[in-house]
């Protein structure tokens, strides 16, 4: 199956462990010199507050289990999803760090 990222952007994004929406994919990061998919960005919907603070969380692609026709479903603990926070708007987060 192939997905375009317009396609991508309109599925949500679903917990294996207790079928929790943690919200839509809204970007992705790139790794350009290997051709890869690192991360996806997901806008988070945890109640209006998120929708204007603009809270997202950065899941690494690792934990995407499946690509499917109206979702996608990640590998998250509580814990995963602690980690997966963004700190600020500059897009730094815990996971990744920028290459010097």
């Amino acid at each position: 199956m192939t997905v375009s990222f317009s396609e991508l952007r309109a599925k949500e994004v679903i917990r294996l462990c207790d079928a929790a929406c943690i919200g839509c994919i809204c970007d992705l990061l790139l790794d350009t010199e290997r051709g890869c998919i690192c991360a996806v960005y997901v806008m988070s919907v945890r109640g209006w507050g998120a929708v204007f603070s603009g809270e997202r969380m950065v899941i690494p692609w690792e934990k995407i289990r499946c690509v499917g026709r109206d979702t996608v479903l990640a590998d998250l603990s509580d814990e995963d999803c602690r980690r997966c926070r963004v700190d600020d708007g500059r897009r730094r987060h815990r996971w990744f760090s920028r290459k010097s």
